[in-house]
């Protein structure tokens, strides 16, 4: 499509990273012909999320939080059993939880994607007074096999 731009660098982990760039003269383009502004993206979106519905079927969305909320409460679970991890709140949760870790989140997301895993949010970023704290979320993507090797590298990052 005419009016895109597309650049090859690399990111702050030195991998390969393509940057997308659409230039501003779409925006007098009308909504239903327009490629690149906020109208199409929501339009995406939307589509999006009809087919993946319409894919699950009439039981589906049932199917997909119920293993949301498993696979979170197993999670948070098991993380509560390794040392110095625990969760920062008693109330019940979905898929979502804030978890207490025994050194900043910053230093173990930090070991996590030397793994290869994307850890917690760090709610010290909004927080500052909780630099120990980090937002987990599981969904029905994560595979048991993936929670387990979380599982493992939270406690190799406790130790170190």
């Amino acid at each position: 499509m005419a009016g895109r731009l597309v650049g090859e660098t690399v990111d702050n982990r030195g991998q390969r990273a393509y940057v997308l760039t659409l230039t501003a003269r779409e925006q007098h383009i009308k909504r239903e012909r327009a490629t690149s502004n906020i109208c199409s993206n929501q339009g995406l979106l939307a589509l999006g999320s009809a087919v993946y519905m319409s894919v699950l079927g009439k039981s589906g969305m049932q199917e997909v939080a119920n293993l949301c909320y498993q696979k979170a409460h197993y999670a948070a679970s098991e993380i509560s059993k390794i040392k110095g991890y625990g969760l920062c709140f008693t109330e019940p949760f979905f898929h979502e939880f804030a978890l207490c870790c025994p050194k900043p989140a910053a230093e173990i997301n930090a070991h996590l994607l030397e793994h290869d895993i994307i850890g917690g949010y760090d709610l010290a970023n909004d927080y500052p007074s909780l630099p120990n704290h980090m937002l987990i979320a599981v969904t029905e993507m994560n595979s048991k096999e993936e929670i387990d090797m979380l599982l493992e590298v939270l406690k190799e990052a406790s130790h170190d």
